[in-house]
């Protein structure tokens, strides 16, 4: 899928490739010392190249996920990741992460990456509920949940810490 962007920038949303494992690691690297609000400290990433062209790999055979890049002007800026559950009772619902380097905020890529995800959830057969943890004063992030009809289902007291403090997430969910 592409997108116009409202700087006339050309941005590509698409299923991560093998060929994007590298590209796709050295965009997370830098996201973890870039925010707080992923889930990894800078030390805890151990993910190889191989690892990551795995895990590329695994996502592209599993009827219940998905992994996405947005690419602009052939850099990897953002992706999103999605997966159900592998159990029955478990596998029509998951939780997705998305990520979008610092210097691409506030440019709706995020945005496009949840419209794709939602639009697939809502084609795929397995798929019932989207669901998401966010941090409680990360307001804008929410702002766009809600406007993509995402509903707050309750309140995660101190579940995340970062830096010593203790902060609430949200859980949000969508039924497609």
């Amino acid at each position: 899928m592409e997108k116009i962007l409202k700087n006339n920038q050309k941005l590509e949303i698409r299923k991560a490739r093998v060929e994007d494992a590298v590209d796709l690691n050295e965009m997370l690297k830098t996201i973890i010392l870039e925010t707080e609000h992923f889930g990894l400290e800078p030390e805890e990433f151990h993910i190889t190249d191989e690892e990551q062209t795995h895990t590329i790999g695994m996502y592209s055979q599993a009827p219940n996920a998905i992994l996405l890049v947005a690419v602009l002007d052939g850099k990897i800026v953002g992706n999103l990741s999605f997966r159900a559950g592998s159990l029955k009772k478990f596998a029509h619902t998951g939780e997705f992460g998305v990520q979008v380097l610092k210097d691409y905020w506030n440019m709706g890529i995020g945005k496009e990456l949840l419209n794709y995800l939602v639009n697939w959830g809502k084609e795929n057969e397995h798929i019932q509920k989207i669901s998401l943890r966010v941090r409680t004063d990360n307001t804008n992030a929410i702002h766009v949940y809600k406007k993509l009809g995402f509903e707050e289902e309750g309140i995660l007291r101190n579940e995340m810490m970062c830096n010593g403090v203790l902060y609430d997430l949200m859980y949000m969910g969508l039924l497609v």
